[in-house]
């Protein structure tokens, strides 16, 4: 019995230090089973940035860093930049009130076939003639002018036809922005139209005195006022930025009047300001003579009541002399 507790006894304490060295050894593989995560851990992060570059070329897919733990937010630029529209000059200017004018100077040899090109070409571009001008110089040669109202998207092919009529003198073109004006009438005309709502919606409740109720008449009809101001000045602009002006001149060749003194036509000069100052004399008298007949009148109506009282009072004097 002693023999079988010693040896139960032993068995015991193997089994014992056993456990006891199987529990120190425990730690140790968990601490390596740390290290392998946390190695593999920062590892990973490669391989989703690297699907990260995939994905943002193939379809514009942007990682954060909450989709990457431990990486800085990423970016695609090249994609971000793509997703932009880029800014195009005609777009733009669609958007743009502008208003287009242009002024040409040609010489022809007959302004009045001149006109007939003319009117011609604003039959071809659907161009209406607001004005016409025809006029003979003092040195004797034709000149006029006409001009149109296109739509812009004409305003270049009218110009440039215009341009072939004859010989090319001058030529400018502007192009006004009434953009910032044009917005700005719009946001008042709206204001007016939410403040008469106001005021229409205070009338229709009545709620007021009749005093009260005739203020806010009086404030709906200056609201209406300038609603209809701010619409006229929007259709103003309509009008303007919905046709282009072009006004073509036309003139006949002619010889440069000289700048330098000139005897015989500083005579005829002279002689053509005294023909127009006599005219202008005539003129005076004309529109006076009736004013001048009257004043003669009553200055001879005065004269002879003072001679007929001086008469009277002399008559007077010369029978009291006698009595």
């Amino acid at each position: 019995m002693r023999k079988l507790a010693v040896v139960l006894s032993s068995f015991a304490l193997v089994l014992a230090v056993g456990c006891a060295k199987k529990a120190e050894k425990a730690p140790v593989s968990s601490e390596k089973e740390f290290y392998e995560e946390g190695v593999a851990s920062e590892a990973a992060p490669p391989a989703p940035a690297e699907d990260l570059k995939r994905k943002s070329s193939d379809g514009g897919t942007l990682a954060t860093s909450t989709d990457v733990p431990g990486t800085e937010r990423a970016t695609d630029v090249g994609d971000a930049s793509a997703g932009v529209p880029e800014a195009n000059a005609a777009d733009i200017a669609g958007e743009l009130k502008l208003i287009k004018t242009a002024d040409i100077t040609c010489e022809v040899d007959d302004v009045d076939k001149g006109f007939e090109e003319v009117y011609a070409v604003a039959a071809a571009e659907k161009a209406l003639v607001v004005g016409t001008n025809r006029a003979v110089a003092e040195e004797g040669y034709v000149f006029g002018s006409v001009t149109l109202k296109v739509h812009p998207s004409k305003y270049d092919e009218t110009v440039r036809a215009l341009r072939g009529i004859g010989r090319l003198v001058s030529e400018s073109s502007t192009t006004e922005d009434v953009t910032q004006e044009y917005v700005d009438v719009q946001a008042r005309l709206e204001n007016a139209e939410a403040t008469r709502g106001r005021y229409l919606e205070i009338l229709a409740k009545r709620t007021g005195t009749v005093p009260d109720v005739l203020e806010v008449e009086r404030e709906i009809e200056r609201v209406t006022e300038n609603i209809e101001r701010f619409k006229g000045q929007i259709r103003y602009f309509d009008s303007q930025i919905g046709l282009s002006t072009i006004t073509i001149h036309l003139e006949e060749p002619h010889a440069a009047v000289p700048t330098g003194y000139s005897f015989g036509k500083a005579v005829k000069d002279a002689f053509r300001i005294a023909i127009r100052i006599c005219i202008f004399l005539v003129q005076a008298v004309i529109v006076l003579l009736p004013f001048i007949i009257l004043l003669i009148i009553s200055v001879l109506i005065i004269r002879l009541v003072i001679w007929i009282i001086q008469r009277r009072r002399r008559k007077a004097k010369q029978a009291a002399i006698d009595a």
